[in-house]
């Protein structure tokens, strides 16, 4: 009895051990994008990259994205009526303005919809980490090295094989960014005009190396956790003919 006890709880162990390591997966995906899609002086310092406010003016652009992060905050709504939502040319010649249409409010309520999801999706799995963590120390200081160190090995394993994946495929950048938007926009509201506001602001380019950003901190992150992981698994054999309650 006490032997088929010990296999089935090696089996639950086991078990947590693939869950808690699925978790820590999304927490190091999402924890980049949790710190930059609410991160202004990052829009600022890639709109400054990439000539947005050679085209128009900066303090315009600021406070749109300002009011676009508000709004994925849920403190703030917009409205293509809004004068705010509106950016004067750079060239004083031109005095027309660029403002946004419906289609481009719409695209971006779809936008939050998703990021609420995946934020969501975020919090639960770090609550959710951190409970079968503690369950896993099993209330001595050899489990919790050995089986938190085997957590920290196998996600960062799997977060490699996910960035080696997406690195393949942002070779070809436009492609994949499509497809995404085909996955997650099926109604195909996402497609604007080159002149439009939101393409304006948010070029192109400024999505390429908001990618290369979260998987490089992604990867960054896997590093450290890879490394904890290694350490605390050898930790862990020291204590090997020990017992601590």
């Amino acid at each position: 009895m006490t032997s088929k006890r010990r296999r089935l709880g090696n089996r639950m162990r086991k078990f947590l051990i693939i869950i808690n390591s699925l978790f820590l997966v999304i927490i190091m995906l999402f924890t980049p994008l949790a710190y930059y899609v609410f991160n202004l002086d990052y829009y600022e310092a890639l709109q400054e990259r990439y000539g947005v406010f050679s085209i128009l003016d900066r303090d315009d652009v600021v406070k749109i994205s300002e009011k676009i992060i508000n709004f994925f905050k849920y403190r703030e709504d917009l409205d293509y009526n809004d004068p705010a939502l509106q950016a004067k040319y750079t060239d004083e010649r031109k005095s027309a303005v660029l403002r946004f249409h419906q289609d481009e409010i719409s695209h971006l309520y779809d936008v939050r919809v998703i990021l609420t999801t995946i934020f969501i999706i975020y919090f639960i799995s770090f609550i959710l980490f951190i409970i079968i963590l503690v369950v896993l120390s099993e209330r001595n200081m050899k489990s919790f090295l050995r089986n938190t160190g085997r957590v920290f090995i196998i996600a960062p394993v799997i977060i490699f094989i996910i960035i080696l994946l997406l690195l393949l495929y942002g070779r070809n950048f436009p492609v994949l960014f499509e497809k995404f938007h085909k996955v997650f926009f099926p109604h195909g509201n996402y497609a604007f005009a080159g002149n439009s506001l939101i393409i304006s602001i948010f070029p192109f380019e400024f999505f390429y190396s908001f990618f290369i950003r979260l998987v490089t901190c992604s990867g960054i992150m896997s590093l450290i956790f890879l490394s904890a992981g290694i350490i605390f698994v050898n930790i862990s054999g020291l204590f090997k003919n020990r017992v601590y309650d």
